[in-house]
């Protein structure tokens, strides 16, 4: 049989008797831990901190669950992925209806001719600049933020790998920042 580790025992304490301290303890010994793992998702800081705050909530919430049958560290992070792959599932809806709304936004709001004019000197500005970049930056650019696909799809699209894309997409933006 395996032997339990500190954390599991600090668990098992939390769980029969709610003390506020072994509580503080648990959220700051993985608080920053879940957030940069959070932050790994959804490339948002607030979003991170948020979703590390849910996570170890959960955690506390369902801590009679854990049966200490791998580690405690173990345990959290698969929640903590888990949840973290289930916000951005839910968060692509929510993205488009955002879209949405922020369009609907501008609209009513920013309708005036001199916001038209600026819109387009400023589109057609972009368009310039993009059309500098050589093709496989111009590419990820295009796909990424113009027809919102995620990583993965651009993987799959372009058959290039995951760290070529990431790296493009650093490299064309740093041009586009020295163009401007």
């Amino acid at each position: 049989m395996k032997t339990k580790d500190n954390k599991s025992i600090l668990l098992e304490n939390v769980a029969h008797q709610t003390n506020e301290t072994k509580v503080n303890e648990l959220y700051e010994e993985y608080n920053q831990r879940l957030y940069r793992l959070a932050l790994s998702y959804v490339k948002d800081r607030y979003l991170a901190e948020d979703l590390a705050h849910d996570i170890l909530v959960k955690c506390y919430i369902t801590r009679e669950k854990f049966k200490g049958e791998c580690s405690f560290h173990s345990w959290m992070y698969r929640i903590a992925i888990n949840h973290c792959i289930d916000f951005l599932r839910k968060g692509n809806r929510h993205r488009d209806m955002l879209h949405e709304e922020i369009e609907r936004f501008n609209d009513q709001e920013m309708c005036t001719p001199e916001s038209e004019v600026m819109t387009g000197c400023e589109k057609e500005e972009l368009r310039d600049k993009l059309n500098q970049l050589p093709n496989k930056y111009q590419e990820v650019i295009t796909l990424f933020y113009f027809q919102d696909q995620s990583l993965k799809e651009m993987e799959n699209r372009l058959n290039i790998n995951l760290s070529t894309i990431k790296s493009r997409l650093f490299r064309a933006k740093r041009m586009l920042r020295e163009m401007y």
